[in-house]
């Protein structure tokens, strides 16, 4: 079996948000001027807060129904959390997709509206991380049963 190459480091981390925001231009215009520029010294960021601050614009674009750049956004989650190190896959798992969940909650039914975007890998942590906080209580209905059965 192959390796998986890594690419994404914590050492590296402005690779990892150029990545995650590569191919949509108003993301990057937020990032550049709401992220970036909070930091006189680009040493003192924090990667957990720069994020959220991307979760929160996720969560406002779903709840317009701003949706056309997701599966580009995505499919850029996907590679990030393919070729991550550790620290960078749970940078995703932990500060972009529970921000998402969290923020979002209900509004934005992140139960099962985020499917049709998230890639086999993201589509994975991203249940994993519901079932950690809900265990598999949210499964149980019948309309998330059919879509548990058609994603697997």
């Amino acid at each position: 079996m192959k390796k998986t190459e890594i690419k994404y480091f914590k050492s590296d981390i402005e690779k990892v948000f150029e990545k995650l925001i590569l191919g949509w231009d108003e993301l990057t215009e937020f990032y550049n001027k709401e992220v970036v520029s909070n930091y006189d010294d680009p040493k003192d960021r924090l990667d957990y807060i720069d994020i959220a601050d991307i979760s929160r614009f996720i969560v406002e674009k779903k709840k317009l129904e701003q949706t056309e750049k997701f599966e580009q956004f995505f499919e850029n989650v996907e590679e990030i959390i393919i070729h991550g190190e550790h620290y960078v896959q749970e940078l995703i798992v932990i500060g972009l997709f529970e921000g998402i969940q969290n923020i979002g909650g209900l509004e934005i039914d992140y139960y099962r509206s985020f499917d049709k975007w998230l890639k086999n890998s993201s589509l994975k942590a991203w249940r994993e991380l519901i079932d950690f906080w809900e265990k598999d209580d949210w499964r149980k209905t019948a309309e998330s049963e059919n879509i548990m059965n058609k994603k697997k």
